[in-house]
């Protein structure tokens, strides 16, 4: 993976070729290149939610027309038990 990415400051040596550095710090670079957005997290809330109905109405057994997907709420507004934002919610009624 690492080698594939395009890192702007993926080290490098004279040549301009890529140099072999420890799995640490690959790793650091890769994940300093990650952009997380609003828009990211609410496709990914979205596309989990999607996956959990799908297994519902499949083998579940649940009829389609008793499942509903509502839009992801993205912050921690609402959380009252001070845990952490970073978590899924699922609700069932």
């Amino acid at each position: 993976m690492y080698r594939d990415a395009s890192l702007p400051d993926k080290p490098r040596n004279v040549l301009g070729i890529a140099k072999d550095i420890p799995p640490e710090e690959m790793e650091k670079l890769l994940l300093a290149s990650y952009a997380v957005t609003d828009d990211s997290l609410r496709d990914l809330a979205m596309r989990r939610a999607q996956a959990v109905k799908e297994w519902f109405v499949g083998p579940g057994g649940i009829a389609a027309d008793r499942i509903f997907v509502v839009a992801p709420k993205l912050g921690g507004d609402g959380i009252e038990d001070k845990g952490v934002p970073t978590r899924v919610d699922f609700a069932m009624k």
